[in-house]
């Protein structure tokens, strides 16, 4: 499960708003008190089953206080407004999750409007049209590496849930791993990639469910 982040106007065409939320929203507290434990942290765009996964990189600790900061470096220091999009279903704990984070945000001088849209579908599309306001609720199911690098990160490629975010580099080695045969070496250019895409992150990271059978 992740947030969306809308690069291409806003607050959030500034890397250090985007980390600075991702600082400022504390994940444990939402796995402890929403999903009764039952998830983990994602520490970057991928899972640990993902090709490229860098098991050495930590998620974003909870921090206030280096949220702050960055927001003031951000010419935010008063504080800022924005607007959140999020379902109602798929995942089903979405309202909660949003209205918890809103909570969380307002503690780093963040106020946020959560905007609600109860038609699974329509929600979709309006992610897919990039009409979403600073940012959403979404997931990244693929299992393919590439799938999720291609169709949400590209700024060449500008997939159907990309939302605006441009980093050259990333750009560079997302063409170079797909043109790439050899695993290993494909799978070190995809691990730079977690690697930049976690210092300049196009989405605030949240986690994977973990279901009980």
């Amino acid at each position: 499960i992740i947030y969306l982040f809308n690069c291409s106007q806003g607050p959030m065409r500034e890397s250090k708003v985007r980390q600075a939320i991702n600082f400022a929203v504390d994940k444990v507290e939402i796995i402890n008190s929403v999903l009764d434990g039952a998830a983990y942290l994602l520490r970057g765009f991928v899972s640990p089953l993902h090709f490229g996964f860098d098991p050495e990189l930590k998620p974003f600790p909870h921090d206030p206080d280096r949220a702050l900061q960055l927001l003031y470096e951000a010419g935010y220091g008063d504080g800022l407004e924005i607007t959140m999009d999020t379902p109602t279903s798929s995942p089903a704990e979405a309202l909660q999750v949003s209205e918890l984070i809103a909570r969380q945000l307002a503690e780093v001088n963040i106020d946020t409007n959560v905007r609600i849209t109860t038609d699974r579908a329509a929600y979709a599309n309006n992610v897919r049209r990039k009409e979403i306001g600073d940012m959403c609720c979404f997931d990244s199911s693929p299992l393919s590496t590439y799938r999720v690098l291609r169709e949400k990160i590209s700024s060449r490629f500008e997939g159907a849930w990309w939302q605006g975010y441009k980093n050259e580099e990333v750009d560079r080695l997302i063409e170079e791993g797909n043109g790439t045969i050899d695993g290993e070496r494909r799978e070190a250019i995809y691990r730079r990639c977690f690697r930049l895409i976690h210092e300049d992150p196009p989405w605030l990271f949240l986690y994977n469910h973990e279901n009980a059978f």
